[in-house]
């Protein structure tokens, strides 16, 4: 299966995802591109800085430099020190896999180098990005998007953050086909996802996404066997970017990081 993923640059939980698929041998990543828009948890450094408290700032810088100290030394070491890499641009240059930095993915240069594949499928951990009918055209099979809740509940920005504000005991992953609505299309396959009473958001985005990308590699190595259901994404259930004051509001009832 010739597949091209598009993601957002991550140093925790992505890069492990891809290389799942790259273990079995029988999934032909392609090209990997990561996506920097205004809704990239990248262009969002301020608000975060702006809703945690010093500690829970202190715990993920410390977390996140921490892995770009080690991504950054083994850059200099020609990938030769980590096994496991810790950004999506180390896993890609240890593999020869072509890796693209875009805005927008359904601009037509993109989407030009995209038909030239012949994907069988594109897969999407986390794209920060709206697919339009053209780029949902290009690969044979569709496109795929891991999301981490249980659609159609919680659909849209940051569901772990979401789930635990609302005090929910349980979550999800789901892998569905992409349509031109956010977290619309119907639903190949998921799982539920316990939320432990004393875990962080930190920690349940990094077992949402673990989870969910043990189910995105079962989809797609037994992709013609699974039968899909309706999935159908409403206003009441869609979740956009939390304000500093709901930050705070969370970090009041439990640990953020």
């Amino acid at each position: 299966m010739k597949i091209f993923i598009i993601t957002q640059e991550d140093m925790f939980v992505i890069p492990r995802n891809i290389q799942l698929l790259i273990d079995t041998g029988k999934i032909n990543v392609l090209g990997v591109a990561t996506v920097h828009t205004k809704n990239s948890l990248s262009s969002k450094k301020s608000l975060l800085i702006k809703s945690f408290g010093l500690i829970s700032l202190i715990k993920f810088g410390s977390n996140y430099l921490f892995n770009k100290g080690y991504d950054l030394t083994d850059l200099f070491f020609k990938g030769k020190l980590l096994k496991n890499k810790r950004s999506v641009r180390a896993l890609t240059k240890k593999y020869n896999i072509p890796l693209k930095r875009v805005q927008d993915v359904n601009s037509i240069v993109f989407k030009e180098y995209l038909n030239k594949l012949e994907l069988d499928l594109i897969v999407s951990f986390s794209a920060p990005s709206i697919f339009k009918e053209e780029l949902l055209s290009i690969p044979r099979k569709g496109c795929i998007n891991l999301h981490c809740s249980y659609l159609p509940k919680y659909s849209g920005i940051l569901p772990s953050f979401w789930v635990l504000f609302n005090d929910e005991k349980e979550t999800g992953v789901t892998i569905h086909f992409m349509d031109s609505h956010i977290d619309n299309g119907k639903i190949i396959s998921q799982e539920k996802v316990k939320i432990d009473e004393n875990i962080s958001w930190f920690e349940l985005i990094i077992k949402t996404k673990r989870i969910g990308g043990n189910l995105m590699l079962k989809v797609l190595l037994d992709f013609d066997s699974f039968s899909t259901k309706a999935n159908k994404v409403n206003k009441d259930s869609y979740y956009s970017w939390p304000s500093p004051k709901q930050f705070k509001e969370l970090g009041e009832k439990r640990r953020l990081v």
